[in-house]
């Protein structure tokens, strides 16, 4: 098949589900007061996120990816169509609530982050930290009220909202504590940590919030409690897969670049422990070589083999997870085949 080929197959699958959650994002939004609905939009409308949708599927933004790659809209569109391929009947509006609030809460999860970790992203350099504060807070209450406004018009069972919420709470609370770990873990040495480290830091927070997608779409579904618990274990095994392919490439691409490069990401400058950097000084990598990640020096020849080995291994372990979630999806399947959309979206 073509290119253009497949990136029409590639819309038709998730094109209608698109289309709808936006349309309904936009509705929820109107619910937001004036003064402070224009930059929720915009925090809404950032690269990946579902209001940049439109946007991505036309014009230059669309040479960036290629087919067989979803542009914006991938965390609620996975709640949504989960919701949808286990339970047919569940109404759409239903199924969009969950799937919103989803969206929300990752956004603010995602302005926070920006803000601790001091990234001048184009948001922050739009609206400045004190309007991005407002507006991440914001989101976390428009997350809630997704759940909310939809149980309402789509007249759920009154414990069904209050479950969704809690699982929501949960995950919040979830993702912050990690965040907060790895706030703490920044002052600490390199030596003080281990694999199990890090990998519980990838599942307190990336972990957290795929398993919150996943999850709150079998609910939705009205799935039972044993597809729900396989559905949360598939979430958090793909979320922890995401975050340390994140923190391979973030070396990689640094490692890649030329000595002349601008200073190296905000996670390399304020000292994060990530996989990659924990197993190498594990494998002998000296803290004063390691400081020169943090710098503008150039990156020995030595040390830039050693770093890569780290590379290698913490790769090895991001696909070893990827692996148990694929061995999780197998599992889901002798209880409830999925459609192939559903498969494309979870890269497995």
């Amino acid at each position: 098949m073509s290119e253009d080929g497949e990136m029409a197959v590639w819309e038709r699958a998730f094109g209608g589900g698109l289309a709808f959650l936006y349309g309904r994002l936009e509705r929820l939004l109107t619910e937001v007061p004036v003064p402070l609905r224009e930059d929720v939009a915009l925090a809404l409308r950032q690269e990946g996120k579902l209001l940049a949708w439109q946007a991505a599927e036309s014009g230059a933004e669309a040479q960036r990816w290629g087919p067989g790659e979803l542009r914006a809209g991938k965390w609620p569109l996975l709640t949504f169509l989960i919701a949808r391929s286990l339970g047919p009947a569940v109404a759409l509006d239903y199924a969009a609530g969950a799937a919103l609030a989803v969206e929300c809460l990752v956004c603010a999860i995602d302005v926070f982050d920006d803000l601790v970790d001091d990234d001048q992203t184009p948001l922050l350099q739009a609206m400045g930290e004190a309007r991005a504060i407002n507006v991440a807070a914001a989101l976390l209450a428009l997350a809630q009220q997704a759940i909310l406004t939809v149980a309402s018009e789509a007249k759920a069972p009154a414990s069904e909202p209050l479950v969704l919420l809690s699982e929501l709470q949960a995950a919040s609370l979830a993702c912050l504590a990690g965040q907060q770990r790895d706030l703490l873990a920044e002052v600490q040495p390199l030596s003080a940590f281990r694999r199990e480290d890090c990998l519980a830091l990838a599942a307190a927070k990336a972990g957290s919030l795929m398993r919150l997608a996943c999850r709150l779409g079998a609910l939705v579904a009205g799935a039972s409690p044993s597809l729900c618990e396989l559905f949360t274990r598939l979430g958090e095994l793909l979320g922890i897969a995401g975050q340390l392919d994140n923190d391979c490439h973030d070396l990689h691409a640094l490692l890649a670049s030329s000595p002349a490069c601008s200073r190296p990401k905000s996670d390399l400058r304020r000292g994060k422990k990530t996989l990659p950097l924990v197993l190498a000084a594990s494998a002998g990598c000296s803290p004063e070589e390691l400081l020169a990640l943090q710098q503008e020096a150039p990156i020995s020849t030595a040390l830039s083999a050693r770093l890569s080995e780290a590379i290698t291994a913490a790769w090895s372990i991001c696909l070893l997870y990827r692996e148990r979630a694929r061995l999780c999806l197998q599992a889901i399947e002798v209880c409830q085949p999925l459609p192939p959309e559903l498969h494309q979206l979870l890269g497995l």
